[in-house]
């Protein structure tokens, strides 16, 4: 009877346990439900893919790496076919040739710099005529705009010239002789830079200073070195060179080079290599930014909500950044 007990309470714990498993069985077996279908983030409501063109007059000035990598992200995000094109050095012609080329690919959108009055009125309306979005980024003259106005991204450039030289004589309070260097006379934004910096240092600066010269150094960055060397040599009492465009970052490496720290004031427009050193070390007293990153990102941005939505696109001042010793570590150089 025991015996029977025994093989019966066997069998009913078997049942109990192949119950369990059969129970169990499905559940861990059974695949994870699929996660839904995300919405793609780069689709923004089109219908395929954008191509987008930028085309600088100067490939060559490190300001434009920032530019570029901005372009770069929006385009990554609105899953857009972009590219960066210009001539190496500051030339109005060539870029025209290379956005004449790039109509011919017949793209969603070019984005141009206009830093002369009347080279890209022509292109311009050949561009938009051939059902092409065009945007301005970075330079953008106001007699080229009157003619064919499109929206602009980038520097209120009669503001900078104001921040420019309040910050000299900020640098400077008891005044002194002068001197700027300019890559590229006729440039409009580095023209109305000048204008506006020596308005308003007449205006407000209290008869203190005297603007010796302003250098034209060109872009090639060796050529720029010779200029500023061949400058100070003659006029060795001058106590502050400024510089208008990018390539004034060679002035702060003259500086180091010659011992000069201290002796001889410097600034200039955005963050090249000798102002990045100058500012982190503490002999290049400021360096203005203009948030070049923008200038790639929101021309993309803007003509894609165009083209998707219907959104109006409209121009952006990027702004003037003062960036000293004091602040430097607040910015990126790859950003501003």
């Amino acid at each position: 009877m025991k015996k029977l007990t025994l093989v019966l309470f066997s069998i009913l714990a078997l049942v109990i346990v192949l119950g369990a498993c059969q129970a169990v069985a499905p559940v861990t077996q059974q695949a994870a439900p699929a996660a839904p279908a995300a919405e793609d983030p780069n689709t923004y409501g089109m219908d395929h893919k954008m191509q987008i063109t930028f085309v600088t007059h100067d490939l060559g000035a490190g300001v434009f790496a920032p530019v570029r990598r901005g372009m770069e992200d929006a385009c990554k995000q609105i899953n857009a076919e972009c590219e960066f094109l210009g001539p190496q050095a500051y030339d109005p012609k060539a870029q025209v040739a290379i956005i004449e080329a790039a109509i011919a690919k017949k793209p969603d959108a070019i984005m141009i710099t206009r830093p002369d009055p009347s080279a890209y009125n022509d292109v311009t309306k050949q561009a938009i005529d051939a059902g092409i979005l065009v945007a301005a980024f970075n330079t953008n003259d106001p007699a080229a705009d009157a003619e064919m106005p499109i929206p602009f991204v980038g520097q209120d450039f009669t503001n900078y010239g104001k921040v420019w030289a309040r910050q000299v004589i900020k640098d400077l309070p008891d005044g002194g002789k002068i001197a700027i260097t300019d890559c590229c006379p006729g440039h409009y934004a580095l023209e109305e830079r000048n204008r506006s910096f020596l308005e308003t240092l007449e205006a407000e600066g209290g008869d203190k200073y005297d603007v010796v010269e302003i250098i034209n150094t060109g872009t090639d960055e060796n050529q720029v070195y010779q200029a500023i060397e061949a400058f100070y040599q003659a006029n060795p009492d001058v106590i502050g060179i400024y510089g208008v465009d990018y390539y004034s970052h060679v002035i702060s490496q003259f500086i180091k080079n010659n011992d000069l720290q201290g002796k001889l004031h410097t600034g200039g427009s955005d963050i090249g290599p000798g102002n990045q050193e100058g500012l982190a070390e503490g002999y290049t007293d400021f360096a203005l930014g203009q948030n070049p990153y923008w200038q790639g990102y929101m021309p993309v941005m803007m003509l894609h909500q165009l083209e998707a939505f219907g959104v109006r696109p409209s121009s952006i001042d990027t702004g003037t950044d003062v960036v000293t010793p004091a602040n430097y570590g607040e910015y990126d150089p790859n950003y501003r």
